[in-house]
């Protein structure tokens, strides 16, 4: 069925869709002026349709129609209803800027939700950080916390036009590849029905006179569904792996190097936030991409280089999980990400002047 001719012309069919429905979105909320509430770290002086995950979900549910014959459908229905709770929490923060805290409480409740519904709980670790069995209570309570740090994540990195929507078709695109090499059919097709609902997203979002933002509800489900892909793969029990020619311990750092961007911008901004007394949820102009627009002035090129950084981590831990142990694979990813999070921060320091002045 997903022969390379089916793949382009699922992608273009939902891309057309998608435009459609985007459009019609945008003009019905600037009919009724239903605008959210601008907040500190936006750049936009004027109001802008700001809620584009309600388009999102509703393309999500139509395109899961094709992937029935390959997944369950109690599967399909805890991916909606989990999606369905993220995508009003976050259209109702992009209206009136919920707190942070009843945020978190609603997500708490689509995340174990679809960890539960889903049979999404991390029991095995296979020996990663000295990690093998866990208890199945200890199991849902991470699994629940790696699902919420995901959708907040990814949330963080949507500050600056195509950002969010390139850095996740890059990450559904590596993730197809795993599933493609899994045997798991029905979620290769999801990474692909992702990829043109966001491609559909992407000229609007680089439009000055049709632009629009996918918004809290767009950036909260598309972390919501990559936290499901990176579920499947760290529990995966596919005989294909042991075929391969690696541990199944590196099988949790598939997930954390494709989600680097924002794992690191997260895990840094928080930092430097608690190291200056503020509270980690406190809004600012302090984030990675702040950081690349603060030097190259423009929202495409920053956007562009973090994109291709992404790439080169990816292709780099790609070519190197069968060519060197299991430890030295590990340590190499911990070692990027602590390097990372450090020099974010000492830029961060140095430079906080002129970024709050963007």
């Amino acid at each position: 069925m997903y022969t390379i001719p089916f793949i382009f012309c699922f992608i273009i069919v939902i891309m057309m869709i998608g435009v459609v429905m985007i459009n019609s979105f945008r003009r019905f909320i600037i009919k009724y002026r239903i605008f959210g509430k601008t907040k500190k770290r936006d750049f936009h002086k004027y109001p802008i349709p700001n809620s584009c995950g309600v388009v999102f979900l509703f393309l999500f549910t139509l395109g899961l129609i094709i992937q029935e014959p390959f997944i369950e459908k109690t599967d399909l229905i805890g991916f909606i209803a989990g999606g369905f709770i993220i995508c009003v929490t976050g259209f109702w923060d992009d209206l009136k800027i919920m707190s942070p805290y009843k945020k978190i409480f609603y997500q708490l409740i689509a995340v174990v939700f679809i960890v539960v519904h889903n049979g999404l709980v991390i029991h095995n670790l296979y020996g990663f950080l000295g990690i093998e069995t866990m208890n199945p209570i200890v199991g849902l309570v991470f699994t629940t916390f790696i699902g919420v740090f995901m959708i907040n994540a990814f949330n963080l990195i949507d500050g600056i036009d195509g950002l969010a929507a390139i850095t996740a078709i890059i990450s559904f695109a590596a993730f197809s590849i795993v599933f493609w090499l899994l045997d798991y059919k029905g979620y290769f097709g999801i990474c692909f029905l992702m990829i043109g609902i966001i491609a559909s997203y992407l000229p609007f979002n680089f439009s000055k006179k049709r632009k629009v933002f996918m918004g809290d509800s767009g950036s909260m489900f598309i972390g919501y569904i990559l936290f499901i892909m990176s579920m499947l793969v760290v529990n995966t029990n596919a005989p294909i792996i042991d075929n391969l020619l690696f541990d199944r311990a590196v099988l949790p750092v598939v997930p954390l190097v494709i989600f680097c961007i924002p794992i690191i911008d997260t895990a840094s901004i928080y930092l430097y936030r608690l190291s200056i007394g503020k509270s980690p949820f406190s809004p600012d102009k302090l984030h990675i991409h702040h950081l690349f627009l603060l030097f190259t002035k423009s929202h495409l090129l920053s956007t562009l280089m973090m994109s291709a950084f992404l790439i080169f981590v990816i292709i780099s831990f790609s070519l190197m999980v069968s060519r060197t142990t299991t430890v030295f694979f590990i340590s190499s990813y911990f070692a990027l990400f602590f390097s990372m999070v450090l020099v974010t921060i000492l830029i961060r320091i140095y430079s906080k002047e002129q970024l709050n002045k963007l």
